[in-house]
């Protein structure tokens, strides 16, 4: 089992420079993956009262890039958080125990981000909320 760092940045024409900053910085090309689209893949946008009103149904295309680098130590660790914050990741995530072969598919990744983002919505603290005021009595007068 590995332990595996995935960075989400805003644009696929990065993936040759985080591969050389990657390669820089000591990993090889084996202990690291991005995940490029051979074609233009639509975001999905959710429908708001704009839209629905001017009947605006624009697809955008969705050009992110998605890279996950195998890492052994905490100091390989900090070299892919540096190499990623670098080249302006807009989120990270570190999964550990995980076949680095099943990191290969790119649907399994999203699965375990889903669970694990699940998870921390339950695992929130407790919420206090403020009693309840009198609020108005029957007796108001004008």
């Amino acid at each position: 089992m590995a332990t595996i760092i995935t960075g989400l940045f805003k644009s696929q024409d990065q993936s040759a420079k985080i591969s050389e900053d990657l390669e820089k910085a000591g990993f090889e090309d084996s202990n690291f993956i991005m995940y490029l689209h051979d074609k233009p893949v639509s975001k999905e946008i959710k429908t708001s009262i704009w839209q629905s009103f001017f009947n605006d149904n624009i697809q955008l295309e969705d050009d992110s890039l998605v890279v996950s680098v195998k890492i052994k130590d905490l100091q390989e660790k900090a070299n892919a958080e540096k190499v990623f914050s670098q080249n302006e990741a807009v989120h990270q995530n570190v999964i550990e125990n995980v076949k680095f072969r099943d990191a290969q598919s790119l649907t399994y990744l999203k699965k375990i981000v889903a669970l694990r983002a699940k998870s921390a919505i339950y695992s929130s603290p407790e919420i206090r909320h403020r009693g309840a005021s009198k609020g108005i009595s029957s007796e108001v007068s004008f």
